[in-house]
């Protein structure tokens, strides 16, 4: 917020949006989620063009503050832990200058509170803000990371640690719809394979939305959940045939499943598609995909050994700044309007003809 600090505090079990200024800003600022802050102010019913977004969000009002102190409590043991993790994650890549580090933290952890107005413009217009948001893709690499280890573990100590890590990860991740969504998904392959179960991507994705939907209705109106479902569900379903047609271009073939799952929501809520995150996503998901895997273990080594955390932040911020000059030389020269309309015509007709094509040589090789 212009000027402001914005947040939300819960009261008696209660949540209430607040915007703070001077000195209780300031306050605010320095605290994490799940830490006990005590405030003075007035509270009253959520109103205006935002009370749609707070009902969905369970805020039942606003609070005007009046002060803020300084003292504050940590919270519980869960929550203790975890900011002081996130706190350590920022000290481990100090070095680096604000705006990527920045945009460090929303890769590895999905924080994109201090990502400035440009950048968050920039990974818009070219189809790349879905790196900032933690998917399934955080979760993928960080059990990847943690293999070496589950691997040496049996069947059910294996499954107890894949549950304890996911769980770890959204409490680290602060619990968003993608983060849900993504850490229940997992949760549930593991179960899967433990057990034998032989479930698919399709019925993993169903069975965790409505699980989800089941316990926090409101979450068929959060944005961020429709694309993280819809992103999922592209490549569930569309994402093997496409590979298919566009030959050995798996990435684009992922790129472009995703993209026609997003974009029910994406119409309806921004108005626009960018047809050129089909060529910034090949050439940032690789990159952004190495910083997700080792960026975590590399920071939380940064912070514990100072002596390390220069090492850290240089090595860092080369491919940090490689997915930063994606995403603006992308949204630079992404077009809009009926130019941006043409192109996805033209790539719906080069996939028709892909199609067709196949269709010919498969009628041709029966003959």
């Amino acid at each position: 917020v212009s000027h402001g600090v914005g947040t939300v505090l819960q009261l008696h079990g209660m949540r209430y949006r607040v915007v703070a200024y001077g000195a209780s800003g300031a306050h605010l600022a320095q605290r994490l989620a799940g830490e006990h802050v005590r405030v003075v102010g007035t509270c009253r019913e959520t109103a205006g063009p935002y009370s749609r977004y707070d009902r969905i969000t369970h805020v039942v009002g606003r609070m005007s503050l009046t002060s803020v102190s300084e003292e504050f409590s940590e919270g519980s043991m869960a929550i203790r832990a975890a900011n002081r993790m996130r706190r350590t994650l920022v000290g481990g890549v100090s070095s680096m200058s604000h705006d990527m580090r920045a945009l460090f933290l929303g890769l590895v952890i999905g924080d994109d509170r201090e990502q400035p107005r440009s950048m968050i413009s920039d990974f818009r217009s070219s189809g790349l803000s879905h790196l900032c948001a933690v998917s399934g893709q955080n979760v993928a690499y960080l059990l990847a990371a943690m293999s070496p280890l589950l691997q040496r573990l049996r069947r059910t100590p294996k499954l107890i640690a894949i549950v304890a890590v996911i769980g770890w990860f959204v409490v680290l991740t602060r619990a968003e719809p993608s983060v849900l969504r993504a850490a229940v998904m997992a949760g549930l392959v593991a179960l899967s394979g433990a057990f034998g179960w032989g479930m698919n991507a399709r019925t993993v994705l169903a069975c965790t939305v409505i699980a989800l939907l089941m316990i926090d209705p409101m979450l068929a109106w959060s944005v961020g959940f429709g694309l993280s479902v819809g992103a999922t569900a592209g490549l569930a379903w569309l994402s093997a045939s496409l590979g298919k047609l566009v030959g050995g271009r798996g990435v684009v073939a992922a790129t472009l499943a995703a993209q026609l799952g997003t974009m029910p929501v994406s119409l309806v809520v921004f108005g626009y598609v960018p047809v050129v995150s089909l060529i910034a996503n090949p050439l940032a998901l690789t990159v952004a995909g190495a910083v997700m895997m080792i960026g975590l273990p590399c920071a939380l080594l940064g912070g514990a050994f100072s002596a390390v955390e220069p090492l850290v932040s240089a090595c860092m911020t080369i491919p940090v700044m490689w997915v930063a000059g994606v995403a603006r030389v992308a949204s630079h020269i992404s077009p809009h309007g009926t130019v941006n309309i043409a192109l996805w015509f033209c790539v719906g007709a080069w996939v028709w003809r892909q199609r067709r094509n196949m269709a010919r040589r498969h009628t041709d090789v029966a003959g």
